[in-house]
């Protein structure tokens, strides 16, 4: 389960999640708002760090699970980025997984009453923060911030805010052989000059092969050699105009009248999350 009450799921080869969308101003958002605008910049933007949609299914008929709120009636199917943990991460700790926003926002489990008031399971389930830098070479750092800007560019468009960098540090165990694999479970769908051929983890043996031509999505191999980096950008369901972000705006400003706490990340301007957005970005770039 997710912070958002939605459930996920793998398929069986682990290529693919299966994510619920139980709220229904986050799938209208993306069904009537944000559809044909991710899809249209996927098209022009085969490198984007947007995570690859491959479906967005939703339930034909009325169901009385949908009708009660107690059965989710929409959900995506997406990429999964942690392919390959199982066959080269024995205990699932060597891979390190980050989901980070800016932290600068109001957060009510964290903030209120010094987070008395909140459970330390939900508290868990806030942004995470990234404490050490990412080591690029400049060319790998202009790219990443290249996308980036491109990427949230689009999302500010749409109006979207509260999306998260989702970030895997995966280590090389020094002095590791190189090996290539066929599998291509990350090809992007649109390519040029013959496509964008990629490489995956391949089994035990080999913890880390390196995709050509590398990308964030598959794997960059850090300057230093010591880690390799996967990311890509989730979770832009939350819209700023809908009724619901709306609502939580006017909750939000009458509290900061006493408390003075400033906007949450679900109630600020789409173009003022862009900023911080990026900045977090940049700061953890070395």
């Amino acid at each position: 389960m997710g912070y958002s009450g939605s459930s996920f799921f793998t398929t069986a080869n682990a290529k693919y999640i299966i994510k619920s969308v139980p709220r229904a101003f986050e799938h209208q958002f993306f069904r009537d708002n944000l559809l044909e605008p991710y899809a249209e910049h996927m098209r022009t933007h085969p490198a984007s760090l947007l995570v690859r949609i491959t479906d967005f299914l939703c339930t034909r008929h009325a169901t009385l699970g949908g009708l009660l709120g107690t059965a989710p009636t929409h959900h995506i199917v997406m990429e999964n980025i942690l392919y390959g943990q199982a066959d080269t991460d024995d205990n699932n700790q060597a891979w390190q997984t980050f989901d980070l926003k800016p932290t600068s926002y109001f957060f009510p489990e964290r903030d209120i009453a010094g987070g008395n008031l909140a459970s330390e399971a939900t508290k868990s389930r806030l942004a995470d923060k990234f404490e050490d830098k990412l080591m690029l070479s400049g060319e790998q750092a202009d790219d990443f911030k290249r996308l980036l800007e491109s990427d949230t560019k689009m999302l500010e468009n749409a109006n979207a805010v509260d999306y998260s960098l989702f970030l895997v540090r995966i280590p090389i165990p020094p002095a590791e052989p190189s090996s290539t694999s066929s599998d291509n479970p990350f090809a992007d769908p649109v390519s040029s000059g013959g496509g964008d051929t990629v490489g995956t983890v391949p089994p035990k043996t080999s913890p880390w092969v390196a995709p050509s031509p590398p990308s964030w999505r598959t794997g960059i191999e850090s300057a230093d050699g010591r880690f390799v980096y996967r990311t890509v950008l989730l979770d832009f369901f939350w819209a700023k105009h809908k009724l619901q972000a709306q609502v939580m705006t006017v909750l939000i400003k009458s509290w900061n009248l006493v408390a003075r706490q400033g906007p949450m990340s679900i109630t600020t301007t789409a173009d003022e999350y862009r900023e911080r957005f990026l900045k977090m970005c940049a700061d953890i770039v070395e």
